[in-house]
């Protein structure tokens, strides 16, 4: 018996550290949010989650929703970015629907007998070279790869039916920014991938040489079974190429190279403005790219609705119980104090109620340090 509770004890307090670590994550996705506000201030990622959505010239409500498995607490009614690349809010919760739809593509051509392996492309680069730049070439070298007999001819030793595209980036003081992509092919014959590797670095050599870029054969091309694949990105937490593919610009970089959204974590600690500047030189290259691309054809084989970015951070699937609503004028002090994510963490931690009651103190709180400070100015103002 003491066995049980000694169990039950210890899972309780894995969970409680598991929901402090994902409220912390939150908190830390709205701040890093702020921070590409003040740098894109006309992109529509300065209003997301911040203003209300109109319909037929009357505004939505702005309602706070628990999610009944999950317990967590969101927002409803407000507009948002749909932005993948610039937004931390919205690009956590579109990079997970994209995780469970390529996850079940996996699935059903697992089941189907089809097997997945993980294609990654790169390229050698300096330190000073302009994101566009290579960015560029990149993908004129990516389209020469894919093109032409010989690709086709793997096609068909592979019996390759589609494949799906992610493009990534990270940086490195040492390197620069590192443009690669990595690509999941869905394909029904049994090959010997080490022999298909060496036929694609061939192509990927030549291709790279067209555009004036070089590789080198330990780092320019790699094929890898999915399995293989999935154990190697694995080796450091629960990760697999669906999470690869989907979330890797958003994650926490290891070892010296940093992602996109690493910039605006260490301008969060550092206050430094080189983040800003190599955030926003990343940005302008990746606004209007699609992180995802499948090839034509694949989604339908596996009867997947075609849904664009904004539509997927608009989406509610959860279901959820209704917390309450949000008078306009206490979400602008929710605003004003840059409470979005600790309100929702009081809904979760404590309720509704307590949570508007902390913006209507803390409003309180506010006007009544700011009457003492007129106050203690007029005092020796007057005393001059």
């Amino acid at each position: 018996m003491d066995s049980t509770k000694e169990k039950e004890k210890e899972l309780g307090e894995v969970e409680l550290e598991l929901d402090e670590r994902l409220r912390l994550a939150r908190t830390e996705r709205y701040a890093c949010q702020s921070i590409v506000r003040e740098v894109f201030p006309s992109e529509r990622v300065a209003i997301c989650l911040r203003n209300r959505i109109k319909v037929f010239n009357e505004y939505d409500g702005i309602k706070v929703w628990r999610h009944k498995k999950t317990s967590k607490a969101f927002y409803s009614g407000l507009m948002v970015c749909g932005s993948v690349w610039l937004c931390p809010v919205c690009a956590a919760k579109i990079s997970e629907r994209r995780r469970r739809e390529l996850q079940q593509a996996f699935e059903q051509h697992k089941k189907d007998g089809g097997q997945i392996a993980l294609l990654t492309l790169t390229f050698s680069h300096k330190r000073f070279d302009a994101l566009k730049d290579i960015l560029n070439l990149f993908s004129k070298a990516t389209e020469k790869f894919m093109s032409g007999r010989a690709f086709q001819n793997i096609r068909a030793e592979m019996g390759l039916i589609g494949r799906v595209r992610a493009l990534e980036v990270t940086y490195s003081d040492a390197n620069g920014f590192h443009p690669h992509a990595h690509i999941a092919l869905f394909y029904t014959n049994k090959v010997n991938l080490n022999d298909i590797e060496e036929q694609m670095y061939v192509l990927w050599k030549k291709a790279c040489s067209k555009v004036g870029l070089t590789i080198d054969r330990k780092h320019g091309i790699s094929l890898e079974k999915g399995e293989k694949a999935d154990d190697y990105i694995a080796k450091h937490g629960k990760w697999g190429i669906d999470h690869e593919l989907t979330k890797a610009h958003i994650k926490k970089a290891k070892f010296k190279s940093l992602t996109p959204f690493d910039f605006l974590r260490n301008y969060l600690a550092t206050e430094d403005k080189r983040y800003l500047i190599l955030f926003k030189e990343y940005a302008e290259c990746f606004k209007g790219k699609r992180q995802l691309q499948w090839s034509q054809g694949l989604k339908q084989k596996f009867v997947m609705e075609e849904k664009n970015d904004e539509q997927l951070a608009k989406e509610q699937t959860e279901q959820a119980d209704l917390l309450g609503l949000i008078d306009y004028w206490i979400w602008k002090d929710i605003l004003k104090q840059n409470k979005r994510s600790y309100f929702l963490d009081l809904c979760e931690t404590k309720s509704f109620e307590e949570a508007l009651e902390n913006i209507a103190e803390y409003k309180k709180q506010r006007i009544k340090k700011a009457k003492s400070l007129c106050e203690e100015l007029d005092r020796k103002s007057n005393i001059k």
